[in-house]
């Protein structure tokens, strides 16, 4: 079969056919043509939308990752803070107007001139109404925790009961008592014996749960400190946390401010505590010791005063009657936070066994990082410009990794000294003068 070939070439001498137009679809062509040329496809209204849809489109992107930097706003001051250009000052009357104008938003008048016992306390209002802004009891964290369970006389004696520990003894006045290690059968004896205002017994240790990680699983969860910048410190210099706490009746610590400020945390397994906390800006009343270190593996000042608050001698301490100062009772199964700045004495009412633990967070960072430069651990101008524009967590990891190499060495020295110091110490009962850094 032959193909048939279709040309579809057209060839010069063939005239070309016309195709028509249907009438209706040139009118729609012509509407076209007459919109575009009358119309400008882009105008300076047009552009104006743009640039405003543009400049929106910029804020909340802006916003988006700056929500974490209105998270983590410092509650001390109401100007940008940084480190760089000085030193930094709590403001604590701004802290106290800012405070209440929150209790205002939240529609909450507590009682003045007192320490609340709070419970179902929300972390938000927590940040809001307390931290690093007044004292706080809560009363529903430390009866969930196996320790406020399980801790008893019988339990340390049964397990621990050869084990040393370190304790201060008082016969006489507060600023007389020596320090012993002694085992801890020994010190459970001396809670039996008979005990006067003058003559007690106190454990302070600042190691003994720090050297045995099992017993830190019998402390429970607290939401209300989980975020901890202590976290972020390098191992060498991170101070020791939970410090076990056991005296008789009439024990009591120094009147003082914890070590770096921090915020003082205190947990009442069993027992009840007096307390008496002084705010902010009273230094001139409390006869506070100047030229004292901390002895932490990160030095820092120590501010204790040589007051004992719960025995005052008013004819050799005089000012101290103008202190202004909070009296709290702590009972079992209590847990007291304490903001930075504030001095605080404690005193067993009766046996009482407590751990004291520290918190630095978004609301008293910069009071920390403040004391570790009066500390001589960093200069001030080793900082970067762009210090203060860091989240807080962010500035203290950058704090910590330029701490030089030598503040390393000498934390970790420092603790390797004091343990091996226990390790010589524990086969024997000695008395010392070195009383292990530590504060309640």
């Amino acid at each position: 079969m032959r193909r048939q070939h279709h040309h579809n070439h057209v060839t010069s001498n063939q005239p070309m056919k016309s195709k028509m137009i249907h009438p209706s679809r040139l009118r729609e062509h012509m509407r076209d043509l007459h919109y575009l040329q009358s119309v400008e496809l882009v105008t300076p209204f047009r552009l104006l939308i743009v640039l405003i849809c543009s400049i929106l489109m910029v804020l909340l992107i802006a916003f988006s990752a700056n929500e974490e930097d209105i998270l983590y706003q410092s509650y001390y001051t109401d100007v940008p803070v940084n480190l760089t250009r000085g030193p930094y000052h709590l403001n604590y009357e701004y802290v106290q107007q800012l405070r209440d104008d929150m209790l205002a938003l939240y529609g909450y008048s507590p009682p003045i001139d007192k320490v609340e016992k709070r419970s179902k306390l929300s972390l938000q209002e927590f940040w809001d109404l307390y931290d690093g802004k007044w004292p706080v009891i809560v009363t529903d964290i430390v009866p969930n925790w196996t320790a406020y369970k399980e801790w008893s006389k019988d339990f340390f004696q049964q397990k621990y009961g050869a084990d040393k520990v370190i304790l201060k003894a008082v016969q006489g006045m507060l600023q007389d008592g020596v320090a012993h290690i002694r085992d801890m059968r020994t010190f459970i004896s001396y809670l039996e014996q008979q005990v006067a205002w003058n003559s007690w017994t106190y454990m302070e240790d600042e190691l003994f749960l720090m050297l045995r990680p099992e017993l830190k699983d019998y402390i429970g969860n607290n939401y209300l400190i989980e975020e901890n910048f202590f976290n972020l410190f390098p191992s060498e210099i991170r101070p020791w946390d939970c410090m076990f706490l056991w005296g008789t009746k009439y024990s009591r610590s120094t009147l003082h401010m914890d070590p770096y400020n921090w915020t003082a945390v205190s947990a009442v397994i069993w027992g009840r505590k007096k307390w008496k906390l002084f705010p902010p800006g009273q230094d001139q009343y409390l006869y506070t010791q100047h030229g004292h270190k901390c002895g932490f593996p990160l030095e820092c000042k120590k501010y204790d005063s040589e007051v004992d608050a719960f025995e005052i001698d008013v004819w050799k301490y005089p000012k101290f009657r103008k202190a202004e100062y909070l009296e709290v009772e702590q009972n079992s199964g209590e847990l007291l936070i304490i903001p930075s700045g504030w001095f605080h004495q404690a005193f067993n009412d009766e046996e009482t066994l407590s751990i004291s633990m520290q918190l630095m967070n978004r609301n008293n960072y910069l009071v920390v990082l403040e004391e570790i430069i009066k500390g001589k651990n960093l200069s001030r101008k080793r900082l970067p410009a762009y210090f203060n524009t860091l989240l807080p967590p962010d500035q203290v990891k950058q704090f910590m990794s330029m701490l030089p190499k030598k503040i390393l060495k000498h934390g970790q020295e420092v603790t390797d000294s004091i343990l091996n110091s226990l390790d010589v110490r524990r086969n024997q009962t000695a008395d010392f003068q070195q009383v292990l850094p530590g504060s309640e």
